[in-house]
C-alpha cells in the first residue's frame, strides 16, 4: 500500500508555519536592532540639553514600537506570509535569496507605503517605509535561507 495516500502528520503540516513565524520574527528582531541603534546614534550625537527631554532611549518606548510593530509585522505573516510561504514551491526562482530579499524589500515598503498614504497622506512616511523594507527584507531572507529545514 502507497503511503502517499496518507493524510501528513500533524508535525509536518506546522513545519511550514513555525518557518512562516520565525521568518517573521527574524524581521522583527532586525526591525529593533536598526531603531535601538539609530536612536542611540542620534541620542550620543544630540546636545545635552535634548537628552534630558529624549524619551525615545527609554525602555517603555521600545516596549511599545516593539508592540505595536509587532501588530503590523505578526499582522502580514498571518495574512500574507503564510499563504505564500506555504505555496510556492521549493524549486520556485523566487526563493533565490537574492531574489527573495529584494521582493521583502520591496513588498513591505509598498506594505507601509500604502498604509501612511491611506491614514496619514500628510506625515512624514520616507523612514518608515525604510524601516518596513528592512523588516521585509531579513525577513524573506530568512525565510530563503531556512526554506528547506521548514518545508523539506
Amino acid at each position: 500500500m502507497s503511503t502517499s495516500n496518507q493524510p501528513p502528520s500533524s508535525g509536518s503540516s506546522k513545519r511550514p508555519i513555525l518557518g512562516s513565524f520565525l521568518s517573521a520574527l527574524a524581521g522583527w528582531i532586525a526591525l529593533m536592532l536598526v531603531t535601538i541603534t539609530f536612536n542611540s546614534v542620534r541620542y550620543f550625537r544630540s546636545s545635552p540639553k535634548l537628552k534630558s527631554a529624549d524619551w525615545v532611549n527609554t525602555p517603555g518606548f521600545y516596549a511599545f514600537f516593539g508592540a505595536i510593530a509587532g501588530v503590523f509585522i505578526f499582522g502580514t505573516w498571518l495574512v500574507v506570509l503564510i499563504p505564500l510561504y506555504s505555496r510556492i514551491p521549493l524549486n520556485s526562482i523566487l526563493w533565490r535569496w537574492p531574489i527573495c530579499t529584494a521582493c521583502g524589500t520591496v513588498a513591505g515598503a509598498a506594505i507601509m507605503f500604502l498604509i501612511c498614504r491611506v491614514t496619514s497622506p500628510q506625515a512624514e512616511w520616507q523612514d518608515y517605509t525604510m524601516l518596513a523594507g528592512i523588516v521585509g527584507a531579513f525577513t524573506c531572507l530568512f525565510a530563503s535561507l531556512t526554506r528547506r529545514r521548514f518545508r523539506g
